[in-house]
């Protein structure tokens, strides 16, 4: 099957995190991929995470920018299914310009990043063949789109890293417990209480330049900074593999996400990740991560994944559990299930 998707794609938006697994998924199975991206200098996230593919065509804007979209790229070539992701960050207007000869030469898929209906009606001037969400809490797309299926957002495959290798690359001390604090792509900083049980434990904080924190002034021998721009999705997994545990900690998104994608990715690497309680984002996820209600909560969990090798194997067994359940591998064949029903139509 020769399949097209516009995508935000090489970046670190969600999603381009869910769209990553599942168009390298239908590579390796045998079907033919083009990505129809954003251009270099409009985009959708705040930075790249890796190199293009020879497969993607970067041809558009964004919606809240230039509006740019070059057609030529998505009229020319050939495809049996047009799948779009997230309209709402898309130069729609200009898009609906050509959807009717898209539309003749293939069923379009759109899939649904908002976590509300948007109020913009240029989001619904678009007749697709079909519209997919990945979270029960979009439900309420079928107001509008009764037909509208769930399929679930993808992870990134199940993989493995050597932590001492990882530290002597990232220039980390090789004999400590590390303890990661994502700061990048809306993370907030929330540091546990610092009590006996994490006295000698490294807290390693990593944020985009020119982080406006007040640890930087602390003088905590065992709190090191690194501020770097997005990290590539190599460098990514190089700091989950160097540290013994990660906190994510987010209640807002800086769009209108409806879950913690960065979780989604990070899951395979087997690094234990903790989150906060009550945050929507994280809802999707139970035995694979450890919650917290607060900083007392989070130090409990410290300590215990840090000392207790027994609950540190089942957190890391339930995790690659889940991310071998939602592998790009079987949510790509969901996706191809769906795309045989479309075209039968």
């Amino acid at each position: 099957m020769k399949i097209a998707m516009m995508s935000a794609w090489n970046t670190d938006s969600g999603v381009a995190v869910h769209a990553e697994p599942i168009g390298k998924a239908w590579i390796e199975m045998g079907h033919r991929l083009v990505v129809f991206s954003f251009i270099k200098d409009d985009f959708h996230g705040e930075g790249f995470t890796g190199e293009d593919e020879k497969f993607v065509i970067r041809c558009f804007g964004t919606d809240s920018g230039t509006k740019f979209l070059d057609p030529r790229p998505i009229l020319s070539l050939d495809y049996d299914i047009f799948v779009v992701q997230d309209i709402g960050v898309l130069p729609k207007e200009n898009l609906a310009k050509i959807f009717n000869l898209i539309r003749k030469k293939a069923p379009t898929i759109h899939i649904v990043h908002e976590n509300t209906l948007p109020k913009d009606p240029a989001f619904y001037q678009f007749d697709w063949d079909a519209v997919v969400y990945f979270d029960r809490r979009q439900e309420f797309l079928k107001k509008v789109y009764k037909d509208a299926c769930y399929i679930p957002f993808p992870c990134f495959p199940v993989r493995s890293g050597n932590k001492f290798e990882a530290r002597e690359k990232l220039q980390l001390p090789l004999e400590k417990k590390i303890v990661l604090f994502f700061c990048q792509r809306g993370y907030s900083l929330y540091l546990p209480e610092r009590d006996k049980r994490l006295s000698d434990v490294l807290f390693l904080i990593l944020g985009p330049p020119e982080m406006d924190i007040m640890e930087r002034f602390s003088p905590d021998p065992n709190i090191i900074i690194r501020e770097e721009k997005v990290l590539t999705k190599q460098r990514f997994d190089l700091y989950l593999f160097a540290c013994d545990a990660v906190v994510l900690h987010k209640f807002r998104s800086r769009y209108e996400a409806v879950v913690s994608s960065t979780t989604f990715q990070a899951l395979g690497t087997g690094c234990p990740l903790l989150v906060p309680r009550h945050s929507d984002f994280f809802r999707p996820f139970s035995a694979e991560v450890l919650k917290y209600a607060d900083r007392e909560e989070l130090t409990d969990n410290l300590a215990a994944i840090l000392e207790e090798k027994e609950k540190n194997k089942k957190l890391k067994e339930a995790a690659f559990r889940f991310a071998k359940k939602y592998s790009g591998e079987n949510i790509a064949r969901e996706y191809l299930n769906l795309f045989e029903k479309t075209q039968k139509h």
